[in-house]
């Protein structure tokens, strides 16, 4: 009669996971709700940045460019300055507080709008239309950056959801499905980049605040937490009582309450989110002291490792003001997310761990290779070429011939070395257990005694892997096997 092995728990669809899935769905069909109703709000057809990004010097609505194409006097570079009588100032400056919508801006309507360009302030008369899908395609799919962010939206959100569809039952794979959930709300709900239209229609505006920004700010930061001290395995007082996982989101929706009804309060939500974050890196470093196994071991590290370096990237967002190339660096650090999506998705399913170390150990060796190459390389440039100035005078292309081939014949053996230095500071027990296996098979070919090479065997075995207990049994031969029952030290069987 065969026996079914048992189904892993992590595996396995319960009323827990469904929910879960189901939450997942309503929040996604909500957004796409308020993305709906946008569609259906008085526009000028125009997109440009959001005034509330903090990378532009002045709180303006700038016009860049015109995405539903209805004709217009309207040019690319104009500022607003104001809409019908009312001016842009006031609606900025009272939004969410109070509404100021001019008179006459309704879908088929021209209003006159004031605006500034090129140091001129003139009225233009300009038509008000809805947004369209064709506008929607043209704003998104025909723009390199923002292809680029959804393509890595897509794959955070793909990542979450792919390890919580094969680890359903893993509260971990949950929180990474909201990680997810929450970059996926933040480029949907800001892919119509027409801040006109929704900071003249209320529930507009809130949905465009909720959906963007809050829950990018407030669900990342639960989430967080909640992963934290669910990896590797569930924290003992989560797993006597999981409802504790509740309490993050319960204080993140505490803190969008209380930026809707007193935004003079948002720096409570920003306290919160970092006391979130701070609470999640101290379970890490937690569960780094008390995890013993080496499976549990190895989800950290590449759970750490992916963090860190996410992070790393995604801070490049704060150094790129001023800078040439910015573009460029935005984009690298949209890679942030990603990667600490990526990584910890192979923590959950633990999908290769082992290969960390390898990865690791790589890094370091290479990292450290390339650097010392690189400043020995410009060192024997500047010398040789120093050196041959003043005994020829002119030094020609000999300097970097030499130098090159000196780099190249330093390679193998600084790697080797640099490699023997890493091993034997960062990885010591990796490397006691090579130099003793290398000094046993140089023992066992000389020695011959057998109770000699068991007690080498048993000896290594204490010093690399350190067991609570060792025993080592070997099959005796016909002469051993009688010599032993002749003594009485075995039985008959």
């Amino acid at each position: 009669m065969k026996t079914q092995a048992p189904v892993n728990p992590e595996m396995k669809f319960d009323r827990s996971a469904w929910l879960t899935l189901l939450a997942a769905g309503l929040f996604i069909a909500l957004n796409l709700a308020q993305m709906a109703y946008r569609f259906t709000l008085p526009s000028l057809g125009w997109v440009g940045p959001d005034p509330d990004d903090e990378s532009f010097e002045e709180v303006v609505f700038l016009l860049d460019t015109n995405a539903v194409g209805a004709p217009s006097a309207l040019q690319p570079g104009d500022i607003v300055v104001a809409i019908g009588e009312v001016p842009t100032e006031t609606i900025l400056k009272d939004f969410p507080a109070s509404l100021n919508r001019p008179a006459g801006w309704q879908i088929g309507e021209t209003i006159t709008l004031t605006v500034e360009r090129d140091g001129l302030t003139l009225n233009v008369d300009a038509p008000l239309v809805r947004w369209t899908p064709a506008a929607w395609i043209s704003v998104n799919l025909r723009n390199i950056q923002k292809v680029w962010l959804w393509l890595t939206t897509l794959l955070l959100f793909g990542v979450g959801v792919f390890t919580f569809l094969k680890r359903p039952g893993s509260l971990a794979g949950r929180f990474l499905l909201a990680f997810g959930l929450a970059g996926l709300s933040s480029t949907l709900s800001g892919s119509v980049p027409d801040p006109m239209a929704y900071y003249l229609d209320l529930p507009a505006g809130y949905a465009k605040v909720f959906f963007s920004n809050i829950i990018f700010a407030y669900l990342l930061a639960p989430s967080f937490l909640g992963f934290a001290l669910t990896f590797p395995q569930p924290k003992g007082f989560i797993r006597r009582q999981p409802r504790w996982l509740l309490l993050p989101y319960l204080v993140g929706s505490t803190t969008i309450l209380l930026l809707f009804t007193a935004p003079q309060q948002a720096v409570i939500g920003f306290l919160f989110t970092f006391l979130m974050l701070l609470l999640g890196v101290i379970s890490l470093i937690h569960a780094g002291f008390t995890q013993r196994d080496a499976i549990s071991r190895a989800q950290l590290r590449w759970a750490v490792g992916g963090v860190v370096a996410g992070v790393a990237l995604f801070m490049l967002n704060f150094a790129t003001y001023q800078v040439e190339h910015r573009d460029f660096i935005l984009a690298v650090a949209s890679l942030g997310f990603p990667i600490v999506s990526f990584s910890l998705a192979i923590a959950i399913l633990r999908y290769r761990l082992f290969d960390i170390d390898i990865i690791i150990r790589r890094t370091l060796v290479y990292t450290v290779l390339t650097a010392t190459l690189a400043l020995a390389y410009f060192g024997l440039v500047i010398l040789l070429d120093g050196m041959l100035r003043s005994l020829v005078g002119s030094s020609g292309q000999v300097a970097t011939v030499v130098s090159t081939l000196a780099i190249a014949a330093l390679f193998t053996p600084l790697r080797r070395r640099v490699q023997e230095v890493i091993d034997r500071r960062f990885y010591r027990r990796k490397y006691n257990a090579e130099q003793a296996l290398a000094g046993f098979a140089a023992a066992a070919r000389d020695q011959t005694d057998l109770e000699t090479l068991s007690a080498q065997v048993v000896s290594i075995v204490q010093d690399t892997m350190q067991p609570e207990a060792v025993s080592l049994w070997l099959q005796p031969t016909a002469s051993q096997r009688q010599s032993l029952l002749d003594r009485g030290q075995i039985g008959p069987q």
